[in-house]
């Protein structure tokens, strides 16, 4: 067991020999020789520049990999992207043929002076958010960096149109502490590279432009430099439109049929109280969504007005079924605004034809009961005046009077009683009468109040009945 041990020793003695022995193992000496020339007497503190007064001009480009999210909530962009600066060094040259060839070298980002430009927008702790990654320099001075980053910035988030919204976010670049005297920012073009954009699920990218800007204060002599890209992009809808707005129509359409629902049904109150609810369920996604702004958004407007709807028809709903379920021995005469309103007006208004309020029995009442009064009080005053002339017969007479006057009394009794119970039927069905133009009436005020919010809220929505405000431009 102990045999083996020098023979594997041996082994991996030859082979490490082998290895470090064999070309290309160890970096070329022409390129180390470059190395040490170039960073032998280096500072990274001096800016690379022949002469104090000589500006650095850096080439700034920017290239977008993907918008990862937008935080409306929070209003914070996060995206993806990497820098193109290039500047040239005055330190970093020299000639290829004295080593062997070499035309460009790669460096740590510490080693060499870099211009100290950052987010000014950023919304992270440590403000610089690019990877410190080599830079790559040539033989003539010329520098090029570029950073990586996953960059999240503030951004002015406009909720006025969401879902059906446009944002533009903007990412200002500049450096922190030379001004244009010294380090001068170029913009060769005005739009970002989008070559490698990966598309984002929720927003369609329509444009990324830079802006250069120079800023003289009073406090200085020099202007300051920043670069500003605009990010502009449109909001896809499809999932808020089916998954907000689409069931909330739904809903409010519900709310119409609400009242088309059978009064004695017993349903109508369970069906409203459902509704409220399912409104305030797919109103919290959006409570979460959306910023605090004291500019409401199309869809909060949306769900308000719905809301409105559904609680309306709930107090609609009991005061129909209170009309309803009005009975003669419950009834109350009904006043005269009310009278006004849903035995005249509506019933005008909505074409509807009061059917008859008069039984049959009221209708035979109401004709013969003048009749039979005026009858039987012409019969008593004839028995009377008869019973007068014949003295002899007067207590025949004054037995016949008594006992018609008792038939008098009975008959003016019962008719009066069937006349107060045809008046309490008559009442109570005026009052189902006006809960049945109650109904109708709330079906059509619904549906247009339904179609009149839903255009002047989703309908003046960019890109539903209107065109978006960038098509125009």
């Amino acid at each position: 067991m102990f045999g083996r041990k020098p023979i594997v020793t041996m082994a991996t003695v030859i082979v490490a020999a082998l290895v470090i022995g064999s070309p290309g193992c160890w970096a070329s000496d022409a390129e180390k020789a470059l190395m040490g020339k170039l960073l032998k007497r280096y500072d990274n503190m001096v800016r690379p520049a022949s002469h104090y007064r000589d500006v650095i001009n850096v080439t700034f480009s920017l290239t977008l990999q993907q918008i990862v999210d937008l935080d409306e909530k929070n209003q914070l962009l996060t995206t993806s992207m990497y820098m193109g600066w290039a500047w040239n060094d005055t330190y970093m040259k020299w000639n290829p043929d004295d080593y062997d060839g070499i035309t460009d070298i790669r460096l740590p980002a510490k080693k060499l002076w870099k211009p100290d430009i950052l987010v000014y927008n950023s919304a992270v702790d440590t403000f610089d958010q690019m990877l410190k990654t080599n830079l790559i320099v040539y033989s003539s001075g010329r520098v090029e960096w570029l950073p990586p980053g996953l960059f999240k910035t503030t951004c002015d988030v406009d909720i006025r149109y969401f879902p059906f919204d446009e944002q533009k976010c903007n990412i200002k670049f500049g450096t922190w502490t030379y001004h244009g005297g010294l380090v001068d920012l170029v913009l060769p073009g005005e739009d970002a590279v989008l070559d490698d954009y990966t598309p984002s699920g929720e927003w369609d990218l329509l444009s990324m432009t830079g802006k250069r800007t120079s800023v003289t204060y009073e406090c200085c002599d020099h202007p300051f430099v920043d670069v500003t890209y605009t990010i502009h992009m449109r909001r896809r809808t499809l999932f808020y439109g089916f998954n907000l707005i689409l069931p909330c129509v739904l809903v409010c359409s519900l709310t119409i049929l609400v009242f088309l629902l059978p009064a004695d049904s017993g349903e109508r109150i369970t069906l409203d109280i459902t509704l409220v609810l399912a409104i305030v369920v797919f109103m919290v996604p959006v409570t979460e969504t959306v910023p605090q702004s004291p500019v409401e958004s199309l869809v909060c407007k949306y769900f308000a007005c719905s809301i409105v709807m559904v609680t309306s028809s709930v107090i609609a709903t009991v005061i129909s079924l209170n009309f309803h379920h009005t009975t003669s021995a419950t009834t109350n005469e009904m006043p005269y605004l009310i009278r006004l309103i849903f035995l005249e007006f509506l019933p005008k208004l909505l074409r509807m034809k009061r059917p008859g309020e008069n039984s049959f029995r009221r209708m035979f009442l109401d004709a013969t009961e003048p009749d039979a009064a005026k009858h039987a009080t012409e019969q008593y005053p004839l028995v009377k005046v008869e019973g007068q002339q014949g003295g002899q017969e007067m207590t025949q007479l004054n037995e016949a009077n008594s006992e018609m006057k008792g038939i008098l009394e009975e008959l003016t009794f019962i008719t009066d009683r069937m006349h107060n119970d045809d008046e309490d039927e008559k009442s109570a069905l005026e009052w189902r009468f006006a809960a049945t133009v109650l109904d109708r009436f709330c079906v059509w005020f619904f549906i247009i109040y339904f179609v009149i919010s839903t255009i002047f809220t989703i309908g003046l929505a960019p890109g539903i009945l209107l065109p978006y405000h960038s098509d125009l431009d």
